[in-house]
């Protein structure tokens, strides 16, 4: 046994048991060698072979004692902390948390399809607070530190306002929001030394062009306590997109929040921190909106406003083709920084009680009187139920006079602005007769005309009375009036005079601009109604793109021979009609001009129209408010067209 006599070092004397010899080194001995030891026969009264204290009977016994009784004590110990004290040290125990906060993720970007960046991210500061876990000492600190250094924040509105989260139990409350990092450094040793406040860096939203695409991308902001419900999984302390592109595609933009844990002890002591989750960004977003064409459109339209003493307007461009909105402008427009900063009182006041709406999106929202831009329409309606031919003349004196249902006495006169003579449809489309389109509307004498019923019918088949359903948080659908609709809502019947004015326009009917340039876009690409669409790309962290399309509402409704004939008509305005001024740029214009009546004192200003003829890439829809005259709304367009023309013809988008 080499192995073992190395160890214990034992050597071989004589074959008597009595002669082995075991040296231990003191340090290699334990208790039991020292028991063993001392009950041994070898070890006898010889000073050589014994140890120099035996271990006693009664040693051993107090040993035991003494371990029982250490057992005892711990038990009894446990049971104290256990039993006795049990909410005692679970209230220290419940001290000692894990704290998860977010971590916030960067909001996708939106870029422009020329490549121009339209909303990005940029680093900000909000420090948060826990109310429900803030002494009152605490409260009073953080009141009175604000108080010192933001201008606006006085002791007692700070106070109230954690104080009160603190009464309605919130868990999370944003003190202040999107600080600069030298606003921050003053409150750094309070959010050090108190694990109720915390510093949260994040990215804040920032529109690099300001109002330009105000109406289009719309803006972020922080979720307010009314809006939970709309955005389930926030909370107080996240923000979102509020209108736009920013709100309809939020579930893309908005990426996925890490998780980040902090072990505190009851005295405020960081054991650990680890991050539970990465954030991941969000996706980002190209549009279909040219950021050159969207400038010279709002120049275009702001000139136009400010020259003729007018306070709003709007454009819409799509190319004609495809369904993808060129430009989306409306006046006046607002600054999207202003509420991702957060507005003042006086801010807010300004925007929300202006009587000209800045925040109103009259471009997709706004619905309105159409004028004679619905000629073009009923003109296809009357040629596809065969009501007349493209040449049959009809001859208009100025007016129309209608007697009255109840009393052939009463005669009711719908005049023209003008008398046009004899003229087929392409001359009354050129020259807008609404005494020709009074006929083929709602009909005259023996002459039987298309009746409320065809052009609602028709009128929808253009998007007109229903949404189009574009990517957009905001879509009006307008109205084309009937029969049931007058009947429910103002309680009168329905009379031959409001198809008239339904035909050319007037009354009860009402568009938007967006459905106005859908509806000229049919004419323009010959068959078909896409759906609008502001956003062309969509990219995922990996770089991939995903293509999206506007979508067909309709097709080939109109026939090929009765869609030439309203382009000519409308191309024949441009050369001898009512938007000749266009006429004098370098390609050539189809287009309809409208003035529609309103409820004040001026009429609006319509143009609606597409370029170029033959081959056409935009197609445009203008409306000035109280614009008086369409001749204004001409000169929008023209000034679009002629730059596009000199600049972006046949670019690809």
């Amino acid at each position: 046994m080499p192995f073992f006599n190395k160890i214990f070092n034992i050597s071989r004397r004589s074959t008597d048991l009595s002669d082995f010899s075991v040296k231990i080194n003191p340090k290699e001995m334990g208790p039991e060698d020292i028991l063993s030891d001392a009950a041994s026969p070898l070890f006898g009264d010889s000073g050589e072979k014994q140890l120099e204290i035996p271990v006693s009977p009664l040693s051993i016994n107090l040993l035991f004692v003494s371990v029982i009784a250490g057992l005892l004590f711990l038990a009894g110990y446990s049971f104290y902390v256990g039993i006795i004290n049990l909410d005692k040290y679970k209230r220290i125990a419940d001290q000692n948390v894990q704290q998860t906060n977010k971590i916030g993720t960067n909001r996708g970007d939106i870029y422009s399809a020329d490549g121009k960046p339209i909303a990005v991210s940029i680093s900000s500061f909000d420090i948060i607070v826990n109310p429900s876990k803030l002494q009152d000492g605490d409260i009073a600190s953080i009141a009175e530190l604000a108080s010192e250094i933001f201008a606006d924040q006085s002791y007692d509105y700070v106070h109230e306002k954690i104080l009160s989260a603190k009464n309605r139990n919130i868990g999370s409350l944003v003190l202040f929001k999107n600080l600069e990092e030298s606003d921050v450094a003053p409150f750094s040793q309070i959010i050090e030394n108190n694990p109720a406040v915390f510093l949260d860096e994040h990215a804040l939203r920032f529109y690099p062009e300001g109002n330009l695409f105000a109406h289009a991308v719309g803006y972020t902001s922080y979720i307010n306590p009314d809006e939970l419900e709309k955005f389930p999984g926030y909370s107080l302390a996240d923000t979102a997109g509020k209108k736009g592109v920013e709100y309809y595609f939020e579930k893309y933009l908005k990426g996925v929040q890490g998780l980040f844990a902090k072990f505190v002890t009851s005295t405020g002591e960081i054991i650990q921190e680890r991050v539970l989750q990465d954030a991941q960004k969000g996706s980002a977003l190209e549009l279909t909106i040219n950021s050159e064409i969207q400038k010279v459109t709002r120049d275009a339209l702001a000139k136009s406003l400010k020259d003729n003493g007018l306070k709003s307007g709007a454009v819409v461009i799509l190319d004609p083709n495809t369904g993808k909105v060129l430009a989306l402008v409306s006046l006046p427009d607002y600054d999207p920084n202003a509420f991702v900063r957060g507005l003042t009182d006086k801010e807010a006041g300004a925007y929300f009680n202006d009587p000209d709406k800045p925040l109103f999106n009259r471009a997709t929202l706004g619905q309105f009187a159409t004028g004679s831009i619905i000629k073009p329409l009923i003109a296809s309606a009357a040629l596809e139920e065969n009501v007349i031919s493209p040449n049959k003349y009809i001859f208009t004196k100025g007016f129309l006079e209608v007697p009255s249902v109840y009393d052939p006495s009463v005669v009711y006169r719908f005049n023209d602005w003008k008398n046009h003579g004899a003229v087929d449809m392409r001359e009354a489309i050129a020259v807008s007769s609404n005494v020709y389109f009074y006929t083929i509307g709602g009909g005259f004498k023996d002459f039987e005309g298309l009746g409320i019923e065809k052009i609602t019918k028709w009128l929808g088949a253009f998007g007109w009375g229903v949404k189009l359903g574009i990517d957009f948080d905001s879509e009006s659908s307008g109205r084309v009036p009937s029969p049931e609709w007058k009947e429910e809502v103002k309680g009168e019947r329905w009379f031959v005079g409001d198809t008239y004015n339904t035909s050319i326009g007037q009354g009860d009917i009402l568009a938007t601009p967006l459905q106005v340039a859908s509806a000229i876009s049919v004419f323009a690409n010959r068959t078909t109604l896409y759906r609008p669409y502001i956003v062309k790309r969509i990219y995922s962290q990996e770089g991939v793109a995903r293509e999206l399309e506007g979508d067909i509402i309709n097709r080939n409704f109109i026939s090929s021979d009765n869609i030439k004939v309203v382009r000519e008509g409308m191309r024949q305005a441009v050369i001898t009609g009512s938007s000749r001024f266009l006429s004098q740029l370098p390609e050539q214009v189809a287009g309809k001009t409208g003035t529609a009546q309103t409820s004040g004192e001026k009429d609006n200003a319509w143009f609606a129209g597409f370029a170029p003829y033959e081959n056409p890439e935009l197609a445009i829809a203008v409306i000035l408010e109280e614009g008086k005259t369409s001749d204004e709304a001409v000169r929008v367009a023209y000034n679009i067209f002629d730059w596009y023309f000199k600049n972006f013809a046949r670019k690809e988008q």
